[in-house]
């Protein structure tokens, strides 16, 4: 960890301790219990493959926010922002829009507060830890350029494809390979479209370790939620071509983010053996 990062403040500490313990109980509750979401979570979920990919999702998160919490410094953990900002805006529009799916009383005040607050405090807290100033320069290993513009450009195709499949849900449910809501088709584009906004990200940061668990995100979410599909196969309609073109873009999805990983790690030995022209 560079010395000149800042640590993060006692209360931003609080706050992604508090969003990393929401996002694993989410996890477990999801992932262990999907058949008991009318009970356990903020509204019923069906089938439990939907639940169980949406807590895989949940598990990737709180592992993040937990690593970058604990190290405790700003700059690593800067990327986070326009995840949650993002991520926080969506999911509260999709809740808005389907108040009358969640379980009313205490729950539904929980998760929009979870959902409102959590993004306002992300803004906060960017421009409290950037007052006075913080590292921008590249102090480990620069961002290579292909990386960014792969990052870049499916961050772009993800934002769009997002809004499509917020504007109108019923497009992809005609292609899921498994009974779904409009209600879970726009909580899953939410989460997508925050992953398309943090590699956006990239357009900006250009020290990759600062950046690097954004592929590793990708390469969890893909990882989990295959998994999910595999473990809970029974709910699906069918195995035809809808269902392989789902599992190739959840798979292309983590294969995107080991490109990155592998890139990288190609840039960084090519710089390490460049022959340096001063020397004789």
């Amino acid at each position: 960890m560079h010395p000149a990062y800042k640590p993060m403040s006692l209360l931003m500490k609080i706050v992604f301790w508090f969003v990393a313990v929401n996002a694993l109980a989410g996890a477990i509750s999801l992932m262990l219990f999907p058949g008991s979401t009318d009970r356990l979570f903020f509204w019923e979920i069906r089938p439990p493959l939907s639940a169980a990919m949406f807590g895989a999702l949940y598990l990737g998160g709180a592992a993040v926010v937990s690593l970058v919490t604990y190290r405790g410094r700003w700059e690593p953990s800067r990327y986070l922002v326009p995840i949650l900002v993002s991520a926080g805006v969506l999911i509260s529009l999709t809740t808005f829009l389907h108040l009358d799916r969640f379980t009313p009383g205490f729950k539904l005040f929980y998760w929009l507060l979870v959902y409102i607050i959590a993004p306002i405090l992300a803004i906060v807290f960017y421009v409290q830890h950037e007052r006075g100033g913080a590292v921008w320069e590249v102090v480990g290993e620069p961002v290579a350029p292909l990386t960014r513009i792969v990052a870049i450009t499916l961050g772009v195709a993800l934002i769009l494809l997002g809004i499509l499949c917020l504007a109108s849900p019923g497009l992809v449910i005609a292609v899921w390979p498994w009974a779904i809501a409009p209600l879970m088709v726009r909580i899953f584009t939410s989460w997508f479209s925050a992953f398309g906004f943090g590699l956006l990200w990239f357009w900006w940061e250009r020290d990759w370790s600062r950046l690097y668990h954004i592929p590793n995100l990708m390469i969890a979410a893909a990882v989990l939620d295959l998994l999910m599909v595999f473990i809970h196969r029974t709910d699906l309609n069918s195995t035809g071509l809808n269902f392989w073109l789902f599992c190739f873009h959840l798979a292309a999805f983590g294969l995107i983010g080991a490109f990155m990983h592998g890139w990288q790690h190609r840039a960084a030995s090519a710089r390490k053996w460049k022959p340096n022209p001063t020397q004789s």
